[in-house]
């Protein structure tokens, strides 16, 4: 067997073996997070006429950028949005909204999101957000 053959021979194998395992008996599954209730961020801005659709950059400036850096990276205690997706920062971001938020600190991002409309909630997480 060739050198060049023997990484391939080596996939094949785990393939081959990986496929004949037995089935995972009932009940241990792995299990996972349930599914976000909210749509999609892009999904919010989609169903605005365009020109009644906020930009990210202005909503994330007036709104986040004080706090959270201009380029999300965190100040001081408040933390850094960097490395979260749109889905999960809207759905947080909805959460503070709604008083269901239990971690970080509440009460400021309670009132920093109070005014905002789910469309604003949804730039600024399009914008920050990976």
């Amino acid at each position: 067997m060739t050198k060049a053959a023997l990484p391939a021979a080596c996939l094949f194998l785990l393939v081959v073996l990986s496929a004949c395992g037995k089935k995972a008996p009932p009940g241990s599954e792995p299990v996972t997070a349930p599914a976000s209730t909210a749509p999609e961020p892009a999904d919010i801005l989609a169903a605005l006429p365009h020109d009644a659709q906020p930009y990210g950059l202005d909503v994330y400036t007036a709104k986040c950028a004080s706090c959270h850096g201009d380029l999300a990276q965190g100040i001081g205690t408040n933390p850094g949005l960097m490395g979260m997706t749109r889905a999960t920062m809207y759905q947080k971001l909805l959460d503070y909204r709604t008083a269901q938020a239990r971690s970080g600190q509440p009460a400021i991002m309670a009132k920093a999101v109070a005014g905002m409309s789910a469309a604003e909630l949804a730039a600024a997480s399009i914008y920050a957000g990976e």
